[in-house]
């Protein structure tokens, strides 16, 4: 198993082939289809003029990974198969809402958490539900608050 430091960086390289294109891609969640769960991640797209507002589109891609190594099973579009019923209609406030801690120690703690997690999903074949909240808590902590529903309507 990879680490998801590693994992995020993976993917922040390798989603949509590498095009460079004005996007970003959240924090892996956790994500289960049928009795199997993968890895999964949001991609939303953003202008110049989005930034300056602080207001961007809800997500349109979104892919699933694969739980050890986090390669990229399936890249989805929100028009084929949704993750949320978010509105598509209005753009959602990506401001800073609180002082976050973007520290590299912050995020190499969450990250362990998940690596937790993800190893008893690999080895026991279960998820341990408190201990992914707490990744997840971590991880919203540093969110703005009406993207945050995309983590959660994503996420186990």
């Amino acid at each position: 198993m990879i680490g998801s430091r590693e994992v995020n960086l993976k993917i922040q390289r390798d989603i949509l082939g590498g095009v460079k294109i004005p996007h970003s891609t959240s924090h892996t969640v956790i994500y289960r289809e049928g009795d199997n769960y993968y890895l999964a991640v949001f991609v939303f797209y953003y202008t110049k003029e989005d930034i300056a507002a602080g207001k961007v589109n809800r997500p349109t891609t979104w892919a699933i990974l694969d739980m050890e190594y986090g390669s990229v099973i399936e890249e989805r579009q929100t028009q084929d198969q949704d993750f949320s019923d978010a509105g598509y209609d209005v753009k959602y406030d990506v401001r800073a809402d609180g002082q976050y801690d973007t520290s590299r120690q912050y995020y190499e703690e969450a990250f362990a958490i998940l690596d937790s997690v993800r190893n008893k999903i690999i080895n026991e074949g279960k998820l341990y539900r408190s201990e992914y909240q707490y990744y997840l808590n971590k991880i919203l902590a540093n969110i703005p608050k009406e993207y945050q529903r995309f983590y959660t309507d994503l996420s186990v």
